[in-house]
């Protein structure tokens, strides 16, 4: 998996998202805080379905989506501060 980055998504959602612009999770709002959530990648095998789990801010959820990414990738992932410099 490539190095991932947090990225201002549509609708007040922040996507976690690679350099391509695909999105493996994303942070939006909820009747009580910040919900995460996992996209469902088309190459996990077996497949899983996609995930969430509310939490009080978006520091948690966001750190909470990241954790989740890390355990379905096959190769360790790295969460950096933007995308990579082209």
């Amino acid at each position: 998996m490539p190095d991932l980055h947090w990225e201002k998504g549509p609708v007040h959602c922040t996507d976690l998202v690679d350099a391509s612009g695909k999105v493996f999770g994303y942070v939006g709002p909820c009747s009580t805080g910040m919900r995460g959530y996992v996209i469902q990648s088309g190459s996990e095998w077996p497949p899983r379905p996609a995930a969430f789990t509310n939490h009080a801010d978006a520091e948690a959820a966001c750190s909470w989506v990241e954790a989740e990414v890390a355990k379905r990738s096959f190769r360790p992932i790295r969460v950096t501060e933007g995308p990579p410099d082209t």
